[in-house]
């Protein structure tokens, strides 16, 4: 891909809007407990933060809506190595407003990309950021990616950023993937997994790591060649995982977060780093962005876990996961199957019996072939 056409949301990706509209519904009724954008946690927006919907059609709002500079510069990267266009639905009474605070905040766009309406399905990109889960479902875009707010935090499985700067990084490493040839694998590397939920993750990292424990030092000291870094969660008892309180997580110097079916997933970097010092691989089970951000900052290959679409769906109809869950993790396979095409390796994972794991022996062989002997 050497130069892809990216179709950017406006509204709440680029520029503020719920967040303004918090701050005038806050400043106009001053309720005892302040509104709060945690609060938005579906698109309908039906609970107590409904009211910001009365200033959805206030000039005012559209007035204090001005990206950040690290946002306007993330899209002049964009428009280095990309046809850059906005597709922004807004109601036609502020059509001409919308356009022209594009052309200001960007005036060397060309005004033909700026595209008004809302139906975003019937445009056709290579790559769409947007923050609606519809958008990105329907979207008919090669890669479609979700810009995580709290109104879409349940949703899993769909490439997602948390930044512009996230964005463009994802944007890089999709075209790199389709001119770049991929590097042997030879320790000390992170081998990042991603996948659909229910293609085996998980049992992959135990059975190369030894195990469900959380303390890596356990194992570093045994001489074992793979270990899983700590990894913390916001949710008490999830497999795996080293529990913390939300207050907590917040306060903690994460390198690398991400959010799954609204539980917070994070990992430290002083403890990946500490595993490369010994010479391992750090395997890590985690989403398309967290993989690419560890390769900002380590020898990274990222591995895609196959498995039959089939065997997706019965391990996580059998799973312990609530109903809105397991719908949306099998909602999101076919998007995150789209992912294999940017990922360094993929492996397939048909056998999960016992202590056999296919996709772990298939990693073994890998590394193998790639000439090391561990």
């Amino acid at each position: 891909m050497l130069r892809p056409s990216i179709g950017i949301d406006w509204d709440d990706v680029t520029a503020p809007f719920n967040s303004i509209a918090i701050r005038m519904a806050n400043e106009k009724y001053h309720p005892k407990e302040p509104y709060r954008m945690e609060e938005i946690t579906s698109w309908a927006n039906e609970g107590r933060t409904s009211v910001i919907k009365e200033f959805y059609n206030d000039p005012e709002l559209y007035r204090r809506q001005i990206p950040t500079e690290e946002t306007k510069r993330g899209i002049r990267r964009l428009m280095q190595i990309a046809d850059v266009f906005f597709i922004t639905a807004v109601s036609p009474h502020f059509m001409g407003v919308r356009a022209e605070q594009i052309m200001t905040q960007f005036p060397e766009l060309p005004p033909e990309n700026i595209i008004l309406g809302s139906a975003k399905d019937r445009v056709h990109f290579d790559i769409v950021l947007d923050d609606a889960i519809h958008n990105i479902l329907e979207s008919k875009a090669e890669y479609p990616v979700l810009m995580r707010k709290p109104w879409n935090a349940k949703m899993t499985g769909l490439l997602s950023v948390n930044t512009m700067a996230e964005f463009v990084s994802l944007v890089k490493q999709i075209m790199k993937a389709s001119t770049s040839k991929t590097e042997k694998i030879t320790a000390p590397a992170v081998l990042a997994l991603v996948g659909p939920s229910g293609s085996g993750k998980r049992e992959i990292t135990e059975a190369l790591c030894g195990g469900r424990g959380t303390d890596a030092s356990e194992r570093t000291e045994s001489g074992e060649i793979f270990v899983r870094p700590v990894n913390y969660c916001t949710e008490p008892g999830r497999y795996g995982h080293k529990y913390v309180p939300e207050e907590a997580f917040d306060r903690m110097n994460f390198f690398e977060k991400t959010a799954y079916a609204g539980v917070r997933y994070g990992t430290r970097k002083e403890d990946i780093q500490t595993l490369l010092d010994q010479g391992k691989f750090a395997v890590i089970p985690v989403d398309m962005c967290g993989a690419i951000a560890m390769k900002r900052s380590f020898p990274t290959h990222i591995i895609y876990v196959a498995r039959d679409k089939e065997k997706l769906i019965a391990d996580i109809i059998d799973s312990d996961y609530d109903t809105e869950e397991k719908t949306l993790r099998i909602l999101s396979i076919d998007a995150e199957k789209r992912n294999r095409k940017i990922c360094d390796y993929v492996i397939h994972n048909d056998t999960i019996e016992g202590e056999r794991v296919s996709g772990a022996e298939e990693i073994r062989r890998l590394i193998l072939l790639e000439g090391e002997k561990y």
